[in-house]
């Protein structure tokens, strides 16, 4: 499980061999978060050595960038900064393809880790997210300009009743997944199931059912949660995932709880999050011990200040259990990259790097990750088309839910009448 990533060309990303992502609704696949989707074969369901894959994986053993998303990497690294390539190439607890062992070069290789994203059906509309993650943002656009992705009625706890899906037989295609998952899941170290928001759709439940009947005993399920969800809800979907880890059906679970900064800021953002009902959440899951947690931020202008109030309400958490902290940015939408507006934030990701604990590998490689969206920040310059287009995004998320960014972000009225908007 700990072996070193046997390429060693400047390029070379562990991610690209060992990872695979699924969008089922638009039948495609990436290898990253940070790069392009593609189209894959529904038919041969072959999602992980696709011709694209395949050629990034031989670009990378000549020590070229593929592009095709890898500049995100690339520009980090270029600034000095660690970036998602390099955490993952020493990422304890990572296994390697198999095919590896007997062929350091290889280029067709199963995947270690899986993770599919069934449909974009989700209780939130965060402010740096699409249609194309959230049912919510669907139905405010719908009402909104009328234009929508195809809308399906599907079976759920949500409070929205419809979702997207752009290919036939979306039903059938589940089905190959979870096909794939009997016959390959022992095979896989993790599995991630991703949204929307995984609590609200029943295809979680029947992901777990899977691995009921077919058990993957070295396997780590992971979700990524808003937590947004009625209690009750969340501890009969946590009684099952005990039931599976209890009974070695699945070796672990974790959970990682999707929260970007603290107080009113954090509320705005994540539309509609209300903070006492994660932070109760929160608590119940952080008092199952065998559960591992992680807390994940996304930086953007919007969250970087109060970034450090989160850090210390993790502080306080962490009296009862570790918590394990990560941190990214965004490439999407580019009118709120956390360096549009320069290096304004220099005190604010200084007093986060005074909070972000270093007591492990993993935490002196996440503050190290930090610092290198900090570093990128230091070496921008204001991008005003941007920061424009952040201006005229505010004051529509404003008349379309009956909310004030200039309340919430009072810092925000100066900066931007620095460009003459107001």
């Amino acid at each position: 499980m700990n072996k070193v990533f046997p390429i060693k060309t400047d390029t070379a990303c562990r991610l690209k061999w060992g990872w695979s992502t699924i969008f089922l609704s638009t039948a495609e696949t990436a290898s990253c978060h940070r790069c392009h989707r593609h189209d894959f074969d529904l038919e041969t369901f072959n999602f992980h050595n696709t011709p694209e894959k395949v050629k990034s994986r031989e670009q990378m053993l000549e020590g070229k960038w593929p592009g095709l998303g890898c500049e995100y990497c690339r520009d980090i690294e270029l600034a000095g900064g660690e970036s998602d390539r390099i955490t993952n190439l020493t990422m304890p607890g990572v296994p390697n393809p198999m095919e590896l062992e007997s062929n350091p070069i290889a280029t067709n290789v199963t995947p270690t880790v899986l993770e599919v994203y069934f449909s974009n059906l989700c209780n939130q509309k965060c402010t740096y997210c699409t249609e194309f993650f959230s049912s919510m943002w669907a139905e405010e656009n719908f009402k909104h300009t009328g234009k929508s992705w195809e809308r399906i009625a599907v079976d759920t706890w949500a409070s929205s009743n419809t979702a997207f899906k752009n290919v036939d037989n979306f039903s059938s295609n589940k089905q190959k997944v979870y096909k794939w998952l009997k016959e390959n899941g022992k095979n896989l170290s993790q599995f991630n199931f991703l949204g929307g928001e995984p609590l609200f759709q029943k295809e979680f439940i029947e992901c777990l059912d899977v691995f009921d009947q077919h058990p993957s005993p070295n396997l780590k399920l992971q979700i990524f949660s808003n937590l947004n969800i009625k209690k009750d809800r969340l501890v009969e979907i946590i009684s099952k995932i005990e039931h599976l880890i209890a009974r070695k059906k699945i070796k672990s679970f974790q959970l990682t709880a999707s929260l970007d900064n603290w107080g009113p800021e954090a509320e705005f953002v994540r539309f509609p999050l209300k903070l006492d009902i994660w932070e109760e959440n929160f608590l119940y899951v952080l008092s199952k011990k065998y559960i591992n947690l992680i807390i994940n931020s996304t930086l953007t202008p919007l969250t970087i200040k109060t970034y450090p109030k989160l850090l210390e309400k993790v502080k306080e958490w962490s009296k009862i259990r570790k918590i394990f902290l990560y941190q990214n940015s965004i490439r999407q939408p580019e009118n709120q990259i956390i360096d549009i507006f320069g290096n304004i934030f220099e005190e604010d990701f200084q007093r986060a790097l005074a909070l972000k604990p270093t007591e492990t590998e993993e935490e002196i490689l996440s503050k190290n990750y930090l610092d290198g969206i900090r570093q990128q920040c230091a070496r921008s310059t204001p991008d005003i088309e941007q920061i424009t287009s952040l201006f005229h995004f505010l004051n529509d998320m404003d008349f379309r839910r009956n909310i004030s960014w200039r309340k919430t972000f009072p810092w925000l009225i100066e900066e931007f009448g620095k460009y003459d908007l107001r």
